[in-house]
C-alpha cells in the first residue's frame, strides 16, 4: 500500500526537476537546508539519484568519508543536479547486535552514531541510505536481518534513514523446505516490505537480488521501489553492455506506480573505462529510467567526470515524470537505436555504437514513435545544440559512444541538422579503419544535410597528424548542399613510415552558411596504423591486440579472468587468455598466418566459487566471418580449437553467454597461439 499512498506530491516535484534541469547547468551550492525528518510524498515517483560507497570503498567507510562526500556533492553541484541520497553499503555495523537485539553502528567507524549522521545529511538538504540483508549475515559477514526484520526496520526509522537496500546473502534455505529460491525471495522481501510499512516512515526500499537463479523483478513490483536486474559487475565496457542487455526486456515493469529496474551503481569516473564509455553508461542508464547512484570518489574527480554526472539535460530524461523506460527499436548488430517517450510529448532517442570504430547511425522520427511532421527539432543533449531535420536523426558516433537527442515535432529550431563522418581504409578487408605506414590509403568524408533547407559555402578540411601526407589540397569546397542531400569527397592519405601500431585521429572539419549564420560540424575516426603481423609461432597472450573486452573485470594474459592460473579439466596452462562473457579479443594477423590452435573451456576455479553459472559458447571470426563455434560448453571440458587463417587479416575470439546469465562464466582460451610465416 505504501506505493499507492505516496504517489502524489513527488510526481509534481519530479516534473519541476525535469523541466528545470533541461535549461540550467550545475549551479553553485546554496546554503545548507534542512529536510523534514519524515518528508511526505512519493519516494519512488522518479528513479532515485545519489551516491553509494561500495564499488570504490567496499568496507573502508566511516562517518568522515560520508560527511566529506556530502560536502563534496554540495560544492560540486551534484546535489543541485538532483543527487539526494548518500547510501552506506555493507560493513557499516558492529559485528554484534546490542543487548536489546538491535543493530548498532561500528563505534570505531561511526562514533557519533547513525542518527547523528542522518541529522548531518538532512541539515544539508540530502537523504541517508543504509544497507541490510535478508539472510543470517550480510555478504561481508556482518549481522543479517533474518528473523529481525521488524526491529531492524524500526531501528532505521528511528534513526530517520530514508533509503534501505536489502541484499541476498547467507539465506537459510534449509528453513524453507519444498520452496524454490524464487518463493523464498518473495517471502523474505515480503517480510521487509511489511516491516518498513509498519514503521510509518516513507523509506525507499531497494531489493538487491543479484543471483541469476532468482528473477527479482517478478516479485519486487508489489514489494519494493527498485530491484536489481543483473549480477554485480565491473568497471568495464563489456560489463556495462551486459547490464544494458539484461535490463532491455524489462521495460514494461518500470514506472512511477510500479518501481524501477536497477542495472546497478554507476561506474562513471572510477577509471576502468574511457570518458566516451562513461558517457554511454550515463546516457543508457538515463534512457532506461534507471537509478543514478554514483559509485566514484566524488571528493576527487575530474572535471570530465563531473560534467558527465551533472549533465542536467541527460538527467532530465532519466527523471522524466512519465517514467517510461526506453526500448530498443532497432538492432543492427553493433549499432542500435533506442527510444523513450517523455511526458511533454518529446521522444528521447539514443544512437548506441557498440563497435570498435566510429560509425554513422541514422534513425527516422517515425520509428522512434513520433507523429508525421514537416520538420523536427533535434536537441543534442551532450553537445547542447538544437538543429532542424525533416525526420532523419543522424550522428557520427564514436566507438563505444552514444548520441542522445531530445526530439520535438516541429519546433522553432533555425540551425540545419548537418553531420560529418569519416571512413578509412575501405579496401582493407576488415571492419577496422586500417592504414599502412608509408603507403597511401583512402579517407572518405561524407557531409549530410538532413534539414529542409539548403546550406552554402561548404568548406571541408581534412586534418591529419604531423608527418602524414595528404595528396593535393586538404581543403575541398562545395558551393551548396541541398536539403536531404549529402556529398562525399575522397583523399589519398599516407601515414609516416615511423608510425606503427597506433590509433591516430584523422579529423574532417566542416563549416557552412545558412542565411547569415555560420555553422560547423566535425567527425573523427581513429586510424589504425597496423603493426607488422606476427611471425613464426606466437602465443596470443604475447601479442598486442587491436581491441579487448570482458563481461566483468578485464581480459587477462596467462591468467583466468579472476586472476588465478588457467586450469581446464584438471590441467594447468602457463599461457592463454581469460575473459568473461560477453567478451572479445581482436588481433591483426595481416594475411601472414596459417593456423590458430587453442583449448577452450570454463576455468576449473568456478567449481570452488559457486554451483551457479559457468557456461559459454566459444567462437572464432576471420575477417568478420564465423569459422569456429564450440556450441554450449559447460564446466570440466577442454574443447580443441584448430582453425585455418590463410588469407585472413583480422582474427577475433568471442565468448558468448551460454544462456544462464554471465555469472561465473570464466572463459579460457588456453595455449592459444598462431602459426605464421
Amino acid at each position: 500500500m505504501r506505493k499507492a499512498v505516496v504517489r502524489g506530491l513527488a510526481a509534481a516535484i519530479g516534473l519541476a526537476l525535469a523541466v528545470g534541469a533541461a535549461s540550467t547547468g550545475a549551479a553553485a551550492a546554496p546554503s545548507p537546508v534542512t529536510v523534514p525528518a519524515s518528508a511526505p510524498g512519493n519516494v519512488a515517483a522518479v528513479p532515485p539519484m545519489g551516491w553509494n560507497d561500495w564499488y570504490t570503498f567496499f568496507c573502508d567507510l566511516d562517518e568522515n568519508l560520508i560527511k566529506q562526500t556530502v560536502d563534496a556533492m554540495i560544492s560540486t553541484g551534484m546535489r543541485d543536479a538532483g543527487y539526494k541520497y548518500v547510501n552506506l553499503d555493507d560493513c557499516w555495523s558492529a559485528k554484534e547486535r546490542d543487548a536489546a537485539g538491535r543493530l548498532q553502528a561500528d563505534p570505531a567507524k561511526f562514533p557519533s552514531g547513525i542518527k547523528a549522521l542522518a541529522d548531518y545529511v538532512h541539515e544539508r538538504g540530502m537523504k541517508l541510505g543504509i544497507y541490510g540483508d535478508v539472510g543470517t549475515q550480510t555478504c561481508a559477514r556482518y549481522p543479517g536481518s533474518y528473523g529481525h526484520e521488524a526491529v531492524d526496520a524500526q531501528t532505521f526509522a528511528d534513526w530517520e534513514v530514508d533509503f534501505v537496500k536489502v541484499d541476498w546473502c547467507f539465506v537459510p534455505f534449509e528453513d524453507f523446505p519444498g520452496k524454490s529460491q524464487q518463493e523464498v525471495a518473495a517471502e523474505l522481501y515480503g517480510r521487509w516490505h511489511d516491516a518498513i510499512e509498519a514503521t510509518g516512515r516513507p523509506m525507499f526500499f531497494s531489493i538487491c537480488v543479484w543471483d541469476p537463479s532468482v528473477k527479482s523483478w517478478e516479485i519486487a513490483g508489489p514489494l519494493g521501489d527498485m530491484w536489481r536486474t543483473s549480477n554485480d559487475y565491473s568497471d568495464s565496457w563489456g560489463a556495462v553492455l551486459g547490464n544494458i542487455d539484461a535490463q532491455a526486456p524489462l521495460a514494461d515493469l518500470a514506472g512511477p506506480d510500479k518501481g524501477w529496474n536497477d542495472p546497478d551503481i554507476l561506474m562513471v569516473g572510477k577509471g576502468g573505462m574511457t570518458a566516451t564509455e562513461y558517457r554511454t553508461q550515463f546516457s543508457m542508464w538515463s534512457m532506461m529510467a534507471a537509478p543514478l547512484l554514483a559509485g566514484n570518489d566524488v571528493r576527487n574527480m575530474s572535471q570530465e567526470t563531473l560534467r558527465t554526472l551533472t549533465n542536467t539535460e541527460v538527467i532530465a530524461i532519466d527523471q522524466d515524470p512519465l517514467g517510461r523506460q526506453a526500448t530498443r527499436v532497432r538492432d543492427d548488430g553493433d549499432l542500435e537505436v533506442w527510444a523513450r517517450p517523455l511526458a511533454n510529448g518529446d521522444v528521447a532517442v539514443a544512437l548506441l555504437n557498440r563497435s570498435g570504430i566510429a560509425q554513422t547511425i541514422t534513425a527516422q522520427a517515425s520509428e522512434a514513435g513520433l507523429p508525421t511532421a514537416e520538420s523536427y527539432s533535434l536537441r543534442d543533449v551532450w553537445a547542447h545544440q538544437t538543429t532542424k531535420s525533416t525526420g532523419a536523426i543522424r550522428a557520427f558516433v564514436p566507438s563505444h559512444g552514444t548520441a542522445v537527442f531530445r526530439v520535438t515535432q516541429s519546433g522553432d529550431a533555425k540551425a540545419p541538422a548537418v553531420s560529418t563522418s569519416v571512413k578509412i581504409g575501405a579496401d582493407a578487408g576488415t571492419e577496422w579503419p586500417v592504414l599502412f605506414p608509408g603507403e597511401p590509403g583512402t579517407v572518405e568524408v561524407v557531409v549530410a544535410n538532413d534539414a529542409p533547407m539548403t546550406v552554402t559555402d561548404v568548406r571541408i578540411e581534412l586534418v591529419v597528424p604531423d608527418g602524414w601526407d595528404v595528396e593535393g589540397d586538404p581543403v575541398r569546397r562545395e558551393r551548396q548542399l541541398g536539403g536531404e542531400r549529402e556529398v562525399s569527397v575522397s583523399y589519398a592519405v599516407t601515414p609516416s613510415r615511423d608510425t606503427s601500431g597506433d590509433r591516430t585521429p584523422v579529423t574532417a572539419r566542416v563549416t557552412y552558411q545558412y542565411g547569415k549564420n555560420i555553422g560547423s560540424t566535425s567527425g573523427t575516426q581513429l586510424a589504425l596504423v597496423v603493426p607488422k603481423p606476427p611471425t613464426g609461432e606466437s602465443y596470443l597472450s604475447d601479442l598486442a591486440w587491436l581491441d579487448a573486452s570482458s563481461g566483468w573485470q578485464s581480459v587477462t594474459r596467462d591468467r583466468e579472468v579472476g586472476g588465478g592460473p588457467i586450469n581446464l579439466a584438471g590441467t594447468t596452462y602457463a599461457k592463454g587468455l581469460g575473459l568473461a562473457t560477453p567478451g572479445d579479443v581482436t588481433y591483426w594477423v595481416g594475411e601472414s598466418c596459417s593456423r590458430l590452435t587453442a583449448l577452450a573451456g570454463i576455468d576449473d576455479v568456478v567449481d570452488r566459487v559457486s554451483p551457479a553459472g559457468g557456461t559459454a559458447v566459444f567462437e572464432v571470426y576471420a575477417d568478420g566471418e564465423k569459422v569456429f563455434d564450440s556450441g554450449l560448453v559447460r564446466r570440466g571440458a577442454a574443447i580443441p580449437v584448430d582453425v585455418s587463417l590463410t588469407g585472413v587479416s583480422e582474427l577475433r575470439l568471442h565468448v558468448a553467454d551460454g544462456g544462464d546469465g554471465g555469472y561465473n562464466d570464466r572463459a579460457d582460451w588456453a595455449d592459444a597461439k598462431v602459426t605464421c610465416a
